[in-house]
């Protein structure tokens, strides 16, 4: 379409006139979500109002620091750590499920993993012989929730210092990154889903079984089979405690209660009767009996995580004896942090690597998550003491055929190649992988390198390190061969061997799309590429990409089932990467697109207002968090109309010559504008039905989905009667929708109307002749 881009700009002259149209474009303002401006709540202040705040804060936060770390190791020499820990990791992770899934992904107590990381480790600190030994009371547990969560916040607050105010801009933006690294390596866990996690390390890693095995006498499948049965066995044993419990509150009366739980735990009638007469059930409400009862049968907590050797190998199906070396290699006496600082483990935690408890002769797996959390620096570290190269090239070789794996099994018919090596200058290059699709080339720049310890503890020469090697390097490297593709396609760039490599002729690549794909999560920081902006570490030229980890990448793909969705999805990410500045992390991009497929209409594009994305995820987490258990729920999509739905599929099936490009121009259009352009649809329709048969009919409808945008679409509607002049039709609406200056491309779909049979009789992407 796009030689007759000429003839079109003629006919514009003629039909400026003609009222044959029907046109509408911005973005609804019912579109969803609804972002809030929030102003700078210091930004009325002077800058000695600001100096006081901050050292009040500092002051204030490190005396809390100090008095709930003493208040902590006085419980914990009080009160058994074992028993108390577990009754917080019992109630506190746990998220309610049922058939139609998880019900949410936070705990109601605000407990998070890493406070009872930060529990065990501070349990771990008192000497065996001071450890207490009183069963903890609710009153107790209570109090070491809120001491923990006041540790974890006022930690936080305690790194404040006015020097802050007095930095320059780049050194005040690194101190902002440097933050963010502390805050995410204090508190976030999840680089993956639980089956990512799972499916992830076993086939990185396994390749090792056979060295581990002769050097420790286990293998890395040894392992992760231990802590996966560690974690399914907790899990269940959790479940069938509280399910217990809960059949005896479904009594009515006091005395009920107190009989039915006597019968739970293997007591009889007389045991109940003595209980009866010592707590003077017969005064209680049924809550306060219930209440007296949990707290007795919550005793028992610690006994779910309690390792049982016998169960464990016959489950995993390995000797008693390997099992013992694992559980033992992975654990941690109490009292063996006794010298410890206890401030170096919010960042740098020993139970991160050994996250089981031994108590004398028994072993307790309260958080046996945490090892695949920590799965990574925990394997590595092994591995590395025994072959630190092997390790390196298997991380690179292992994420660039996962990439591939998971590109093809989205895109089955693509074409990828890797490893492509070409020339710029006198330089050679070579670029991890290409993938063709339809007209697209999306170029990936795979990266294994690991996030150091130093870097997430916001070590300032390691953070600037890997943010040169994980992020700003492969995108140069991409947008390298972006300016080679399209030097070459312009015919101003000598054609070179590589050119013969490719499994396409390279003039049938429209669009090249740049993405970044690194095996390790980088605080989520890849996803917030503006943050760097003001460090002076981004070079003035820089045109960054999408970067995610491998997690997330694998996410995007299976979570829009439209293929030409992942291909917009990549367009726009690159796009608004551009033009705002974002707060959270991949999924919550994710969560964004699918509420209005990245439209985001009129908002501020101030360079200094940052957009706060953080928890428009949930709908993926508690999909995924629920498949994780086997529950089915309705995978979360796009809002998108059954026309244009239909539209996508045509599309895919038919293969049409640049479908991508005409299903990504479709994608611009936001949920709200489907709506009205399928209800427009309809009643031009009816419009047409009647009119047919006069010269200049309205049988057309012109969109701009901005004013601003260079997209446009055109829908065209004929009858069989008139289906000649179809053509005609289409000429007309094509040349008033490029009428405009800003536009640029248009889309134009004719309909039949008297064949319902087909979303579409005739499509095809048109670009005005100056582009």
């Amino acid at each position: 379409m796009g030689k007759n881009s000429k003839q079109r700009r003629d006919l514009k002259k003629k039909r400026r006139g003609r009222k044959n149209k029907s046109s509408f474009n911005s973005v609804s303002k019912d579109s969803s979500p609804v972002f809030q401006m929030m102003e700078n709540p210091f930004g009325d202040m002077t800058d000695e109002q600001r100096r006081k705040m901050v050292r009040t804060l500092e002051a204030k936060s490190k005396e809390q620091v100090t008095g709930a770390l003493d208040c902590i190791d006085k419980i914990f020499r009080k009160h058994d750590p074992i028993g108390l820990i577990s009754v917080v990791a019992a109630y506190g992770l746990c998220v309610g499920a049922s058939d139609d899934g998880i019900e949410s992904n936070r705990s109601r107590s605000g407990i998070e993993q890493a406070h009872l990381e930060i529990l065990q480790a501070l349990a771990l600190k008192v000497p065996e012989e001071n450890v207490g030994f009183y069963p903890p009371t609710p009153e107790v547990i209570e109090e070491i929730i809120d001491k923990v969560k006041e540790l974890s916040t006022a930690f936080t607050f305690s790194r404040m210092s006015e020097d802050g105010l007095n930095l320059s801009p780049e050194d005040g933006a690194i101190n902002l990154i440097q933050e963010k690294l502390r805050g995410h390596t204090q508190m976030v866990r999840n680089w993956g889903f639980h089956s990512q996690v799972k499916t992830i390390s076993r086939e990185l890693y396994s390749g090792f079984d056979g060295m581990l095995t002769k050097e420790l006498g286990f293998s890395v499948s040894n392992i992760l089979d231990v802590f996966e049965s560690l974690t399914i066995t907790m899990e269940s044993k959790l479940s069938n405690h509280f399910e217990s419990i809960a059949k005896v509150r479904r009594s009515k009366k006091p005395k009920e209660i107190v009989i039915e739980y006597h019968k739970l735990i293997g007591k009889g009638e007389e045991e109940a009767e003595a209980f009866l007469k010592e707590f003077n059930v017969a005064s209680l409400t049924e809550e306060n009996a219930f209440s007296l009862c949990l707290a007795h049968y919550d005793l028992r907590i610690p006994d779910i995580y309690l390792i049982d050797f016998q169960e464990l190998s016959k489950t995993v199906g390995l000797d008693e004896k390997v099992v013992r070396s694992i559980v033992d290699y992975f654990s941690l006496k109490i009292g063996d942090l006794h010298k410890q600082n206890e401030l170096f483990f919010f960042l740098s935690n020993p139970a991160w690597n050994k996250p089981i408890i031994r108590s004398g002769d028994e072993f307790y797996s309260i958080l046996p998550q945490l090892f695949f959390s920590f799965v990574f620096v925990v394997m590595d570290d092994i591995i590395e003491m025994f072959d630190k190269d092997g390790l390196h090239k298997r991380r690179a070789t292992y994420l660039e055929s996962k990439i591939e794996e998971i590109v093809k099994r989205r895109f089955p018919d693509s074409k990828v190649v890797s490893g492509v090596k070409w020339v710029k200058g006198e330089s050679q290059f070579e670029t991890d992988l290409i993938a063709f699709i339809d007209s697209h080339a999306i170029i990936i720049e795979a990266k294994s390198q690991k996030i150091s310890k130093p870097a997430l503890r916001g070590a300032p020469a390691r953070i600037r390190r890997h943010l040169e090697e994980i992020l700003i390097e492969p995108s140069v490297q991409s947008h390298r061969l972006e300016l080679k593709i399209n030097e070459l396609k312009s015919g101003s760039g000598s054609i070179e061997d590589f050119v013969d490599d490719l499994p396409v002729d390279i003039y049938e690549i429209n669009k090249v799309i740049r993405v970044s794909v690194s095996l390790e999560d980088f605080a989520t920081l890849q996803s917030n590429l503006r943050l760097f902006d003001a460090t002076g570490w981004v070079p003035d030229d820089f045109a960054p990409c999408p970067s995610m980890n491998l997690g997330d990448f694998e996410i995007l793909f299976d979570l829009l089932e439209h293929p030409v969705q992942i291909v917009h999805y990549l367009l726009r990410r690159a796009e608004i990467e551009n033009t705002y500045q974002f707060i959270g992390d991949e999924l919550d991009f994710m969560g964004l697109y699918i509420s209005n497929l990245f439209n985001l209409g009129n908002l501020t594009k101030d360079a200094s207002t940052e957009i706060v994305l953080t928890g428009m995820s949930e709908s993926l987490d508690l999909y995924y968090m629920s498949k994780d258990k086997g529950i089915p729920t309705p995978k979360p999509q796009p809002k998108i109309t059954p026309w244009f739905k239909n539209v996508f599929n045509k599309l895919e099936e038919r293969s049409t010559p640049r479908w991508s490009e005409i299903g990504s121009v479709l994608n611009r259009f936001p949920p709200d504008d489907q709506i009205k352009l399928s209800r427009h649809i309809k009643d031009l329709t009816k419009v047409v039905e009647k009119t047919w048969q006069v010269e200049g009919h309205k049988n057309s409808l012109i969109y701009n989905p901005a004013e601003s945008s260079e997209y446009a679409l055109a829908v065209v509607l004929f009858k069989n009667a008139n289906r000649e002049r179809r053509y005609e039709y289409v000429e007309n609406a094509l040349s008033l929708a490029l009428e405009p200056k800003h536009v640029k491309h248009c889309l134009i779909i004719a309909i039949n109307i008297d064949d319902e049979s087909l979303p579409y009789h005739y499509i095809a992407f048109a670009e005005d002749a100056e582009v």
